[in-house]
């Protein structure tokens, strides 16, 4: 099979402790991406099958008007935030993924978007619709027509960067498939694109955990993204109230957000993120839970708009959860522990607690992943 690379158009990695920085200019280490060692002992995304890494010579396939290319990328859900990280934190988690198979051949800029698996807008409606728009005008793709079937996995308006996966594995699977040979900041602005059709406006957070994995850090101002090598696993709880949400949930809960914050306030907040990074940084899980529940700004806005939110939190921080709040733009709610069995123990009675208020809820436990999007075939 042949190897699919991004090619020479690299990104920054400089090496300072636990952290690595993702730029535009270096030539780069397995695409770009350098993967911690939370959960996976590789140094490389790798192609199912060949042992090479993708930061292989090999040249991508090229389509440029001459012949069909067809790619199947795979990307994980997210939950971004964090706490205190409002459009700045996000961690790559296991489990739930979007598989974008994507088709270029020569044509005039057509774009035909469908979906299977869990039942999304398809079209323009659709997040990757609008990715491969902004790649066909950003890129002068014009001489191309695209193909696109989503197969949905991540549950959509959860909180769990569903939109996102979708956004990350086309913008993957176009640059691939087109010969762009994209860096990681390049990705992450043509994803971002994408997350616009349902928020409204771009942002980067989710989209920047599927691609790399892991936990990462944006700085929104250069676009440049931070990957933290975690010092200590932590498993995670997420438990999602089975409610009404509309088409336009992370617009509106995007929507109920103050537009300024008092100086004291930013204070506490930047301390709450700095603590949280430190804390991952050097392994403390119980100054780490505590930073995540410590948001002045997001939460208790957007807690109005999930039933029996701050119940559920007192009921998890009582019951030996280090960590507890709204993941992403909600309804779901995740809690950070230090052991499977306790993250499904304290699900388990958050789940109770829903349902005899009578709202129907899930629970999924889990982990950070440390792979971000990856070619299948």
């Amino acid at each position: 099979m042949t190897m699919l690379s991004l090619g020479t158009r690299g990104v920054i990695f400089k090496r300072i402790p636990n952290v690595v920085i993702a730029g535009d200019n270096d030539a780069p280490n397995a695409v770009g991406f350098r993967e911690s060692t939370l959960h996976s002992k590789s140094n490389s995304i790798t192609n199912p099958g060949n042992s090479r890494d993708m930061s292989s010579k090999a040249a991508p396939q090229q389509i440029r008007g001459e012949r069909e290319v067809r790619v199947i990328v795979e990307a994980p859900a997210s939950i971004a935030n964090l706490g205190p990280g409002f459009d700045v934190l996000a961690m790559a988690i296991d489990g739930f993924k979007d598989v974008v198979e994507l088709v270029v051949k020569p044509g005039s800029g057509k774009i035909v978007v469908k979906v299977e698996g869990i039942k999304v807008p398809e079209g323009k409606e659709n997040v990757a619709y609008g990715v491969i728009e902004e790649a066909v005008e950003r890129y002068q793709l014009h001489n191309m027509d695209f193909n696109v079937k989503v197969v949905k996995g991540v549950p959509p308006a959860s909180g769990l960067g569903s939109s996102g996966a979708t956004a990350a594995a086309t913008a993957y699977a176009v640059s691939v498939a087109a010969g762009l040979n994209l860096s990681t900041s390049e990705l992450v602005r043509l994803s971002g694109a994408g997350e616009a059709v349902v928020a409204g406006t771009p942002h980067y957070d989710n989209v920047s955990a599927s691609i790399l994995g892991g936990v990462v850090l944006i700085d929104p101002a250069g676009l440049r993204i931070y990957k933290i090598n975690v010092g200590r696993e932590f498993w995670i709880a997420v438990v999602s109230p089975n409610i009404p949400k509309g088409p336009k949930k992370t617009f509106i809960a995007r929507a109920v957000l103050p537009r300024k914050i008092e100086l004291p306030l930013l204070v506490k907040q930047a301390g709450s993120l700095a603590r949280l990074v430190h804390a991952l940084h050097v392994g403390d899980l119980e100054s780490f839970g505590t930073a995540v529940s410590a948001d002045y700004v997001v939460e208790p806005h957007r807690a109005k708009l999930i039933p029996k939110y701050w119940d559920l939190k007192r009921l998890a921080l009582e019951s030996g959860a280090l960590g507890f709040n709204i993941a992403g733009a909600g309804p779901s709610v995740f809690s950070i522990h230090r052991s499977e069995s306790e993250a499904r123990e304290v699900g388990e009675l958050m789940l109770k607690y829903l349902r005899g208020s009578g709202i129907d809820a899930s629970l999924y436990v889990t982990k950070v992943s440390d792979r971000g999007v990856r070619i299948l075939r």
